[in-house]
């Protein structure tokens, strides 16, 4: 049986940290690190996590500061920005590799946490990237890319200087903070995208070294297979197996930009992930009474 442990981790301002670590029922062959998307709260990727321990990883997610289990203080008063939350990766990164550095460490990004995976240190040995991408809105294609045009350069910074943040009712799930907020909003008006205001990460991706694994679908809606690509061309030194999925390929007949993440892609598009696991050494066969335990232990039955 799977079991999870609440654990706070201290960011870079001493404020916790909220992860929760999900251990393997036998000796871990491997760590695994998923780092969320913009307004993704980790809860979001329970089930995919204990499905990655049910084969016998160990399986850490957090929130970044001022959402989900790491909101302390009210939102408007929340003074962290997008670059923090590169901070607070780093902070959870060093701290989960700290923990057990005999075993491999595997990161995983959603989004951005794809887009900032392999500028952390301590480096991950191997890279999973779902729907990650360039969020340069000059990437997309047709009247989509006036549209956020539109919501990065007018309404973006428009609602959060008018809430003194940016409310989850505007289409993006959590609450944002307003430095978060409005520094997304820039990096996605500028084609350099976060190298326009971090430059020094461009050198850091483009030296990680290692097998990376990145999934895209083409009927997700925030990361057009351009900014995709984009992202990939950045890192210069990684061993790259890209598989960008058409829908009308697969059973499922939406994935989109969350999809994947859902127990209903358990079946047909998890498998990919675990053969990239094996293959990097980090995911033996799990028994089916060990998931169904799982399963019963964590309500998903």
């Amino acid at each position: 049986m799977v079991r999870a442990d609440d654990v706070q981790i201290p960011s870079q301002d001493g404020r916790p940290i909220g992860a929760v670590l999900v251990h393997p029922n036998v000796t871990p062959r491997a760590q695994v690190i998923i780092h969320g998307a913009t307004a993704v709260p980790q809860r979001f990727y329970r089930e995919w996590a204990v499905h990655l321990a049910e084969r016998g990883l160990a399986v850490l997610t957090y929130d970044y500061r001022g959402i989900g289990r790491s909101r302390t203080r009210p939102i408007r008063d929340e003074p962290v920005t997008m670059s923090g939350w590169i901070d607070d990766a780093q902070a959870v990164q060093r701290w989960f590799a700290a923990r057990a550095p005999e075993l491999p460490l595997v990161a995983v990004g959603h989004s951005f946490g794809g887009q900032i995976a392999t500028t952390l240190l301590p480096e991950a040995d191997a890279i999973i990237t779902v729907g990650a991408q360039g969020g340069y809105v000059g990437r997309f294609d047709g009247p989509r890319r006036h549209w956020y045009a539109a919501v990065m350069r007018g309404l973006i910074p428009a609602v959060s200087a008018a809430f003194g943040h940016l409310p989850g009712w505007a289409g993006l799930g959590e609450d944002l903070p307003r430095g978060v907020a409005r520094q997304w909003a820039r990096w996605c008006s500028h084609p350099e995208y976060l190298f326009s205001e971090l430059p020094h990460l461009r050198e850091r991706m483009a030296s990680w070294r290692g097998p990376l694994y990145a999934l895209s679908f083409d009927d997700d809606e925030f990361a057009s297979l351009r900014n995709v690509q984009w992202l990939l061309d950045r890192f210069e030194g990684a061993t790259i197996e890209h598989d960008h999925l058409r829908i009308a390929e697969l059973e499922a007949r939406k994935v989109g930009h969350f999809g994947f993440f859902r127990r209903s892609a358990e079946a047909e598009l998890w498998p990919r992930v675990d053969e990239f696991l094996a293959r990097v050494g980090a995911a033996p066969i799990v028994s089916e009474p060990d998931r169904v335990l799982a399963d019963l232990w964590y309500g998903t039955g």
